[in-house]
């Protein structure tokens, strides 16, 4: 299979200990559509959000299907 152009993320806000954080979580891939303009994206979970965001995908370690992150 093709490497993915992108990872879909989708960002979720906390607080711990007083300071506000961000929670990232990879929830697809997204694929360079052939010879076409835009893209496949492939989700395997839906944000509660709504709110999508596309970022270089990062290396895995081999055997690892997990986030690389």
């Amino acid at each position: 299979m093709a490497q993915p152009a992108f990872d879909v993320m989708t960002a979720t806000e906390y607080e711990s200990n007083g300071a506000k954080k961000t929670r990232w979580a990879r929830i697809g891939v997204a694929f360079p559509l052939n010879g076409k303009e835009g893209f496949q994206i492939i989700l395997d979970a839906l944000p509660l959000s709504g709110k999508l965001v596309l970022m270089p995908p990062k290396p895995r370690e081999s055997g690892n299907d997990g986030p690389g992150f």
